[in-house]
């Protein structure tokens, strides 16, 4: 079995009664890099000649479009019973039809669950008497209220280093602004100026985000210098082992504000596949069906936060001791999720929004220039 080398742990604590049952064995090997278009390259290459190291995969959204779209991969519609599907919340259901079937027949299933949170320091906001931001326009108002250039305060933060992080951010944005951010539509166009002028105009947002991975947005937070914030959900264990930082009021979640399309976030992920050329298909599947059972589901969330998601299951076996968990259950009950966007070369279309983006965010094209430029490079994939 392929998979990311921080998952191992986890599987492994459930693999014995798996092997136990059916006189199977399991290794586990390691993903070649984090990034899902290293996996790409990994898996096509023996994919390409019709053969496969490995009979369950653990792939990301960076690559599966293409896997499934080239007939490598084996179909779960046999394999994966409607217990399991059912075990998924109706506010999943959209992202699963976009990112895990093709035609109308499932190739994957999830089995991680990512999201960006709204994370907020309750603590600075009660100090000036302030709430947290609902719409955009109260971000900005929140923003002004603490930001001071001169002295490296800000109102909000994110890492938008390339390759990858500036497409999430925006992605986010364009999101709540109801666009199609691969078709640089006018709600991408709104998403691109709101970023833009929180850094260039209102002077919220420092400029030095764009050269920032996370571990530096995180130190925006860390050190007081912004009150609010979009991050993924491994902030929440980062935060706490910082005995000396950490309390509960720094790091709640909220719903994140409402551009024109309301308050949204959108899901991604990981899933389990099945190549088309696994040496032992029918112990892939009895595997595959193990691991995303009622019964263990749980038992990986309980094993790794890195396999908690929303699922029935779950959400019964944790009953409300999950902090992060109970995020993921209010932002889908409050209608927060959106799919990822999807384009069938996902990883070459992210890069071309960011290329573009680039440009008008370093004011080296205007906001048009770089949506037209961005439509071509996308019509260039598509031929």
């Amino acid at each position: 079995m392929l998979l990311q080398p921080n998952f191992h742990q986890a599987m492994a604590s459930v693999l014995g009664g798996f092997e136990e049952s059916t006189g199977l064995t399991v290794k586990l090997e390691s993903i070649p890099a984090t990034s899902g278009v290293d996996n790409l390259t990994h898996l096509s290459t023996s994919f390409a000649s019709g053969t496969s190291p490995y009979d369950v995969v653990s792939d990301s959204d960076e690559s599966s479009p293409l896997l499934m779209r080239a007939g490598w991969l084996m179909p779960l519609d046999d394999i994966i019973p409607a217990e399991t599907w059912a075990d998924f919340p109706d506010s999943m259901s959209e992202m699963i039809d976009i990112w895990h079937k093709y035609e109308g027949t499932y190739y994957r299933i999830p089995h991680v669950l990512s999201m960006g949170y709204f994370w907020t320091r309750k603590d600075l906001l009660d100090e000036r008497g302030m709430a947290a931001p609902a719409t955009w326009e109260e971000l900005v108002e929140l923003g002004k209220e603490f930001a001071d250039p001169p002295n490296n305060m800000w109102g909000t933060t994110d890492g938008l280093l390339k390759p990858a992080l500036l497409f999430v951010y925006l992605a986010y944005l364009t999101a709540q602004a109801g666009g199609d951010i691969f078709a640089f539509d006018d709600g991408t166009a709104a998403a691109f100026q709101f970023l833009h002028d929180m850094i260039h105009t209102h002077q919220i947002f420092p400029e030095a985000a764009l050269s920032n991975d996370y571990s530096a947005q995180n130190e925006y937070y860390f050190q007081d210098r912004v009150p609010v914030m979009r991050q993924w959900a491994f902030i929440y264990d980062v935060a706490r082992s910082r005995t000396d930082w950490y309390a509960p009021e720094k790091m709640t979640v909220e719903l994140p504000p409402g551009g024109p399309a309301g308050r949204k976030s959108w899901i991604g992920g990981w899933g389990y596949e099945i190549p088309a050329f696994a040496p032992n298909p029918d112990g892939a599947a009895e595997l595959i069906r193990y691991l995303t059972s009622v019964e263990v589901a749980p038992q990986l969330a309980q094993a790794s936060a890195q396999f908690v998601s929303p699922r029935q299951s779950i959400v019964e076996a944790f009953k409300g001791t999950n902090y992060i968990l109970e995020q993921m259950v209010r932002y889908g009950e409050e209608g927060v999720y959106v799919p990822r966007p999807f384009h069938p070369k996902v990883a070459q279309a992210q890069a071309a929004v960011e290329d573009v983006a680039s440009l008008y965010l370093f004011n080296q094209a205007t906001l048009q220039e770089a949506l037209s430029q961005g439509r071509k490079l996308i019509a260039a994939l598509d031929e």
